[in-house]
């Protein structure tokens, strides 16, 4: 699933952030995990009665939110017993029989959602038929299947149901066997109304009209996973193409179907990709990509139909660059699932990041291969920094860690660890091993555990048997245990000016010491001056390395490619400054973040961080300014209401407008990467009170009121919000105007957020009260709860209010996430405006004792903040007296 992309790390990164001192267990890797294994694969149901095929028929009641069902499993016994045991939630059953036969009783534990089937008698090991009927609740939220009210092109109103079933959802929609180790085939019949597109997994195998209703049945399926079964329903229509043996389509609500011809397109290029990276074709016959108007989030890869949030599938006229890499990514990310989750599953929820994790690093590699100018690896450096800062915290948890309970709400993960930690290390052991080892080991993967499930330790031999190393060893170290290291280099020089380096490694955090220090095999990839780097592995302290002569830049983590830091000593940092126009991005890139974090955890003073954004220039680079914009917003933000805030402003804005001048005279000339980070530096620089960058996006803004051609869909965010953050009543209100006019959603979904950005706390109230009025279409409600967050931004007070007040409605649209929005949002977004006791003890009311931790390492993340606030404005502040 991907509800948060590799392309909205950035998003994660300002909204995640996670730091713990309190006391925890020393980080200690947990025993080495065995290969996949049925009998032993862990789970709450007992695996003596196995299903081997699922023939579900459902018959939706839209109106009153009911369904009916009847369900005809095929189970093997594998012992004699009278007792069945299946999952289902909130769920009344009726004529269930056994081989045709009545069975004792139906027991049903609604708190563990396991129903218990007595027979009569024992019946015999072998093959045997439950059948039963079922009442069951359509769902008012991406959970199960449920419905979605949407607002059509010509303005009306209408309703789909879709499903959405991962981690323990189906059990909502028919009665399985709900762990990702049952795998069965599925052949799903569903009454709906006649006018209606009926869409699944598998290809319709019959369609039955009686009346205004329709009867589709689907063909069944391979073997797969209860969570991976999909049923969408509604006034849809689709285009299509053909990939080798495959057809593809794009199903969207009737009207915007030709909105999907670029993911269409894409869905085709990513597909042969994928057939032939992964050695296994795509192996059923069709692969639907159904736009969903609203309902969740991302996506979920559900086999042969995935579904998608309509906003990103489709583009419009109206759509950006980031929107199409948006709908690149995700979809290069849902069918690498069809892979990696699909045809091989994790044998349990605690080795989810086999699937997220591969596909996002497949998702990456594949966006980077088929769209270069888009920089995607450098790109990447985002997410993996997002992941970094929740994991320098000393109560992180590892990649894989044990998930007892699949039904709590957390299951004791972050997603920044499972998705984008474990995204970077799949890249970190790429680049050890070499791309075509790496091909070669999970083409071999894909091949022993396809049709069946696997853990990582099935991973790991593979890629060791292709490489002839000891990957198992090696990735246990990032995978099985939380953390990362700081690798600290020393540089000695003989006489002749040979560099000799020695090496030790800490665990980095960046608040506290950890009580025991943990051990990685770290994959160093070092570059000396402008060679190819070279690999380095790092096994023990001390440990000894040539490294070039003296007067030569160096990089420990060329290109990024590492999941840890670099301490260079103070001579190798100042050779490196000195020489930092003549490192390669990726590497430029590297020494921006580790140096960022060294002073983030008071072991750098802030002087060595600035001393490198100045050695920058006016070189444009998109990834390495994006990470100075966002240290030097960290620092403006601390110095906020501050006497230093107005010389740190005029400081940073003499810093980045010499780069956006530069951009401007080259014009046209720039890749759509560069001219986005124009228009971010633009959009730093209003923020900042520039009056050249005011002046400019005013006219600009006069000329977009008369003519809204004058301003393409790419530029119109950064001058709005900049014309925002100083508007008065009267444009306001031109800016009101032009959201209420938005001809899609796309635009709905970039203006109204501008509205919340405003600085005049009249105005502001007034934005508020936007952000929870009939104007925003119903398939966008989720975006309430974004507006009121944006709100924060400039008035946290208001925005508190708001949201406590309206609470229920800002978490209506997606209830399932209330939860992580609680315990871990709530105080990130706030942590500077309400006081820590006040947010603390407001959640704390709010949130099952199932979060509690949750919301403990959330109130680090705010102790640290405010500290850190503290150190920053003080040491900006000393910097200011010596420049005066």
């Amino acid at each position: 699933m991907s509800r948060i992309p590799f392309a909205r790390a950035a998003l994660w990164a300002s909204l995640v952030l996670a730091f713990d001192a309190a006391a925890a267990p020393a980080a200690v890797p947990a025993a080495p995990q065995a290969p996949f294994s049925f009998t032993a694969a862990p789970g709450h149901l007992p695996k003596n009665v196995v299903p081997l095929d699922y023939r579900i028929a459902i018959v939706p009641d839209v109106a009153k939110r009911t369904l009916r069902g009847t369900g005809s499993i095929d189970l093997r016994f594998d012992e004699a017993t009278d007792t069945i045991q299946f999952n289902a939630i909130g769920m009344q059953f009726a004529n269930v029989r056994l081989d045709g036969k009545p069975v004792k009783a139906v027991s049903i534990d609604a708190k563990r959602e396991i129903v218990t089937v007595t027979l009569a008698t024992k019946a015999r090991p072998g093959r045997h038929v439950l059948n039963l009927a079922y009442d069951a609740k359509i769902e008012s939220g991406p959970r199960g299947l449920f419905a979605q009210p949407f607002q059509k092109p010509d303005g009306s109103r209408d309703i789909l149901l879709s499903t959405q079933f991962e981690a323990t959802d189906a059990r909502r929609m028919f009665p399985c066997w709900d762990e990702p180790a049952f795998r069965a085939r599925f052949e799903l019949t569903a009454t709906v109304p006649a006018a209606w597109a009926a869409i699944s997994n598998m290809p319709v195998k019959r369609r039955v009209v009686h009346g205004d209703l329709a009867t589709t049945t689907f063909e069944r399926s391979p073997s797969m996973s209860s969570y991976l079964v999909e049923f969408t329903g509604g006034d849809m229509a689709s285009i299509g193409t053909r990939a080798g043996a495959t057809a593809i389509n794009v199903w969207a609500v009737r009207g915007q179907e030709q909105n999907g011809k670029q993911a269409l397109e894409d869905a085709r290029t990513i597909l042969l990709d994928y057939n032939d990276y992964f050695g296994v074709s795509f192996p059923l016959p069709k692969l639907d990509a159904i736009a969903v108007p609203g309902g969740f989030q991302g996506a979920m890869e559900n086999w042969g139909a995935i579904t998608y949030n309509d906003q990103t599938l489709l583009l419009t006229p109206a759509s950006t660059l980031d929107n199409r890499q948006l709908v690149f990514s995700i979809s290069a990310h849902e069918m690498a699932h069809q892979w990696f989750g699909d045809l091989v599953t994790m044998g349990w929820w605690d080795d989810i990041w086999l699937n997220e994790s591969f596909a996002s690093w497949a998702a990456a590699k594949e966006t980077d291969k088929r769209n270069p100018a888009w920089r995607v690896r450098e790109a990447e450096d985002a997410g993996k920094e997002a992941a970094m800062r929740v994991d320098a915290r000393l109560a992180s948890r590892a990649v894989h860690y044990p998930v007892e309970n699949e039904l709590e709400p957390q299951n004791n993960a972050d997603p920044l660890i499972i998705y984008n930690k474990g995204q970077a290390v799949l890249r970190m052991l790429e680049a050890y091993l070499g791309p075509d080892r790496f091909r070669d080991g999970i083409r071999a993967y894909m091949k022993a555990r396809q049709y069946g499930n696997a853990t990582s330790t099935d991973l790991w031999n593979a890629l060791g048997a292709a490489s002839g190393r000891d990957v198992a060893g090696l990735a246990r170290d990032w995978i099985e245990q939380p953390g990362f290291p700081l690798v600290a280099a020393r540089a000695e020089c003989d006489a002749a000016g040979a560099r000799t380096l020695t090496l030790t490694q800490s665990r980095f955090l960046l608040q506290g010491e950890a009580p025991a220090q943990p051990r990685w095999a770290v994959p160093l990839r070092m570059r000396v001056g402008g060679a190819a780097p070279q690999s380095v592995l790092l096994e023990k302290d001390g440990q000894r390395v040539a490294a070039g002569r003296c007067d030569q830049p160096l990089s420990l983590n060329a290109d990024a490619d590492g999941f840890f830091r670099i301490a260079y000593d103070d001579a190798l940092l100042a050779l490196n400054t000195r020489q930092f126009a003549a490192l390669p991005d990726g590497d430029r890139i590297a020494l921006l973040d580790d140096q960022w974090a060294l002073v983030e955890s008071g072991r750098r003073p802030l002087d060595s961080y600035l001393a490198l954004a100045q050695a920058m220039g006016d070189r444009p680079n998109e990834r390495a300014w994006n990470q100075i914009l966002g240290a030097l917003d960290t620092i403006e933000r601390a110095e906020r209401g501050t006497p230093g805030h107005a010389g740190f402003v005029a400081w940073a804005r003499g810093l980045v407008k010499p780069v956006a001048a530069g951009m401007g005279a080259a014009g046209g000339a720039q890749t759509a990467g560069l001219q986005r980070l124009q228009r971010n530096l633009v959009a730093h620089l209003g923020a900042w009170d520039d009056p050249d960058t005011l002046a400019d996006a005013r006219r600009r803004f006069d000329a977009f009121v008369r003519d809204r051609a004058s301003l393409a869909p790419d530029e119109q965010a950064a001058v709005l919000t900049v014309v925002a953050q100083h508007a008065d009543a009267a444009t306001f209100d031109q800016l009101h105007a032009i959201a209420r006019a938005a001809k899609n959603e796309t635009e709905v979904r970039r203006f109204y957020p501008i509205l919340m950005r405003v600085r005049d706390p009249q105005l502001a109230a007034r934005a508020a009260a936007i952000a929870l009025s009939p104007e925003i279409p119903p398939q966008a409600d989720v975006l309430r709860l974004n507006l009121v967050l944006t709100l924060a931004g400039e008035h946290p007070q208001l925005a508190w209010t708001t949201f406590t007040g309206q609470l229920d409605r800002l978490t209506a649209a997606n209830p399932g996430n209330r939860p992580n929005v609680l315990a871990k949002t709530v105080p990130e977004v706030f942590w500077a405006g309400i006081p820590a006791a006040t947010l603390q003890g407001w959640v704390k009311d709010q949130i099952d004792a199932g979060m509690a931790d949750t919301l403990g390492d959330s109130m680090q993340t705010v102790r640290f903040r405010q500290d850190e606030k503290a150190r920053l404005v003080e040491a900006a502040d000393r910097i200011a007296a010596r420049r005066s």
